[in-house]
């Protein structure tokens, strides 16, 4: 979150909007981690019990779509802040790695 401040700030455009954005890509990479794990744990298919209780059914991981959902809603945060790997602009602390 802070790497995405700063850069915010040198271009700067670290305005409550933006600083709002940010917020919600992270509330969202949160989201994402959760789905993730699910998908590990589950698969992305999984056995079920039918609704009547009768029969074993294979079920799609609706986590596969959310993720893919939530990956396409934070590149489109990254893109409306003008965040790209090609415009990234390095701290001087950077230069040390």
């Amino acid at each position: 979150m802070n790497s995405l401040i700063s850069q915010l700030k040198k271009k700067e455009a670290d305005i409550s909007v933006f600083l709002d954005l940010i917020d919600d890509y992270m509330s969202l990479y949160d989201i994402k981690k959760k789905l993730k794990a699910d998908i590990k744990k589950r698969g992305v298919a999984y056995e079920s019990t039918s609704a009547s209780g009768k029969a074993t059914i294979t079920k799609q991981n609706q986590s596969v779509k959310d993720l893919v959902a939530v990956n396409k809603q934070m590149l489109m945060i990254l893109d409306k802040l003008g965040l790209t790997t090609d415009k990234t602009i390095k701290d001087d602390d950077d230069d040390k790695l």
